[in-house]
């Protein structure tokens, strides 16, 4: 059944087809790896906090620790490949708004979003240096390898953002 192109459910659906066709036979790429495998660590760590807690009924200290880090590390990654596929949560109306202008709006947000992965760099290197010494509550390790992680994430991000700017500028990407 159609809709009329002014409603809201013809717009949902529009975009629903247009998600599905974007990430339809997509293989998993070498951007994909660091974050399965950083979720892999996570799915683990969790289940043996789930095994050691409700089955041996004697928890370990550490996996409460390890998990939230490795979720931080987790979504970092994971932005990574929203920014490869251009599937961040956003206002659709905006989109259809501003068709004429959305390429300059693309834009503008890769300019935004550059600047701002760069700042966020730069003070994770600001603060693992003055975390060097500390370690985690639980884990022998100190914090700034969780600090290096993010930043190595967000230095991929930078180069993602980078090569999608020159795409479009280019005219090589929708």
């Amino acid at each position: 059944m159609s809709q009329d192109p002014k409603s809201i459910g013809y717009y949902l659906e529009e975009q629903e087809r247009s998600d599905d066709e974007a990430q339809h036979g997509k293989p998993i790429g070498l951007a994909d790896i660091p974050a399965l495998l950083v979720f892999a660590a996570l799915f683990s760590v969790v289940f043996l906090q789930f095994f050691t807690r409700y089955v041996l009924n004697d928890s370990l200290a550490w996996t409460e620790e390890a998990a939230r880090y490795l979720l931080i590390v987790l979504v970092f990654y994971g932005v990574i490949k929203c920014e490869l596929l251009d599937s961040h949560i956003r206002l659709e109306f905006i989109d259809q708004a501003l068709k004429r202008h959305l390429e300059m709006l693309k834009q503008a947000a890769a300019l935004l979003s550059m600047f701002y992965y760069g700042f966020l760099t730069y003070a994770l290197f600001l603060l693992a240096k003055a975390t060097s010494f500390q370690s985690m509550v639980s884990l022998p390790f100190p914090k700034y390898y969780l600090y290096i992680l993010i930043s190595v994430a967000l230095v991929s991000l930078i180069a993602v953002q980078l090569s999608l700017f020159f795409k479009r500028l280019l005219g090589d990407q929708k």
